[in-house]
């Protein structure tokens, strides 16, 4: 017996049609326009007050002068040894027992620098220590004695070292001193200048060595390059 003959009805077949071809349309819609927003960029940059300044740090920074007078000065940026040169005069190449030898010397502010706090902050013996050229016996053998505020011409034995805006930095005042590898007492101030064109006001200061009475005669003929130095920082520690 032959299978039925199914049909298919054709009032169905436009609406079904008509299904895949709606599909098909709004899947084309869609591939083919997206929507867009108009775009604006705003951009900014980081100032500091009123002005045009831009954000940035302090200055910092300190120089020296050990020419003797200071009058005839020569400022100079030493960071690193064995740095200026102190003068402790010609009497120091040849010194007896109980002799006491002077160098003044100046600090200040460098121009654009802030205030500056300083400590005496490091005193030792030049590296490379050979007896007699540079005698650790000799270096552990003197004495010496600081001060701040002491000027030039008071940076002797018969100077005044006392009074309004003096302070002893090494040592008691008077005596032969303690050893030379005493670091500074107390800190000390350096001004920054009037003006963005002006380093800052010049600190006097006077250092005194003294070969003690009681040396030994073993010290003779040797010769000794103590170094010192003086330092500021600002800022928060690292942590």
């Amino acid at each position: 017996m032959p299978a039925p003959v199914v049909s298919v009805s054709k009032s169905r077949r436009p609406g079904k049609v008509r299904a895949i071809l709606a599909s098909g349309l709004v899947l084309g819609v869609g591939a083919a326009f997206t929507l867009a927003a108009w775009t604006d960029n705003e951009w900014v940059f980081g100032g500091a007050g009123p002005g045009n300044d831009k954000p940035g740090t302090k200055n910092y920074g300190m120089e020296q002068n050990t020419v003797v007078p200071p009058a005839a000065a020569v400022w100079t940026d030493q960071g690193s040894p064995n740095g200026g040169r102190l003068d402790f005069t010609i009497k120091a190449a040849s010194m007896l027992p109980g002799d006491t030898v002077y160098a003044p010397f100046q600090l200040r502010a460098k121009v654009k620098s802030e205030t500056l706090t300083v400590t005496l902050a490091e005193a030792r013996q030049a590296d490379g220590a050979v007896e007699p050229t540079n005698s650790s016996t000799l270096y552990n053998a003197l004495r010496y004695r600081a001060w701040v505020g002491v000027k030039a011409e008071n940076c002797n034995a018969d100077g005044l070292k006392t009074g309004e805006g003096v302070s002893v930095l090494v040592g008691p005042g008077t005596g032969a001193g303690l050893p030379l590898n005493t670091l500074g007492a107390d800190a000390f101030i350096l001004p920054a200048g009037d003006s963005s064109s002006d380093p800052g006001k010049p600190v006097d200061l006077c250092f005194a060595m003294t070969l003690p009475a009681d040396a030994p005669s073993t010290l003779q003929g040797k010769n000794v390059v103590p170094l010192w130095r003086f330092t500021s920082s600002v800022g928060q520690p690292a942590v």
